[in-house]
């Protein structure tokens, strides 16, 4: 059932399968794990042929719910080069494209200051009870 909701499944749902893990970096500095894939972001290839391969993404698929990496290319028979189409999930996003102006608001707006956990502050009020 759950592969047939995935392939029968409509643009607005493709739309937001389509994401990838952010790098260590980037979750650190916009506090959230993962983030839809847009073209011009720099992506890492964790899995398969081209494993390690780091290059921008340069076209994105919504029927086979991949994307196309810069350097990813396989030569035709008659001459030429063709994109092959990596699924989101064996990439990790290393820089993000920030010529959108909305994005890059709605990812610092989302972004949560540091601040002190509140298991410290729950751990410190019991302390001070009991005494």
């Amino acid at each position: 059932m759950r592969n047939r909701q995935i392939y029968r499944a409509v643009n607005n749902v493709r739309n937001k399968q389509i994401g990838a893990a952010l790098s260590k970096q980037l979750r650190q500095k916009y506090q959230r794990r993962s983030i839809r894939i847009v073209k011009g972001d720099t992506v890492k290839i964790l899995r398969g042929e081209y494993k390690g391969i780091d290059g921008k993404v340069t076209k994105i698929s919504l029927e086979k719910n991949s994307i196309a990496v810069e350097g990813v290319q396989r030569e035709k028979l008659k001459g030429g080069k063709i994109d092959l189409y990596i699924h989101s999930s064996n990439t990790v996003i290393t820089s993000l494209n920030t010529e959108d102006n909305w994005r890059t608001k709605k990812l610092e707006r989302k972004a949560k200051p540091e601040a002190k956990s509140k298991n410290n502050v729950k751990v410190n009020n019991k302390k001070e009870n009991k005494k």
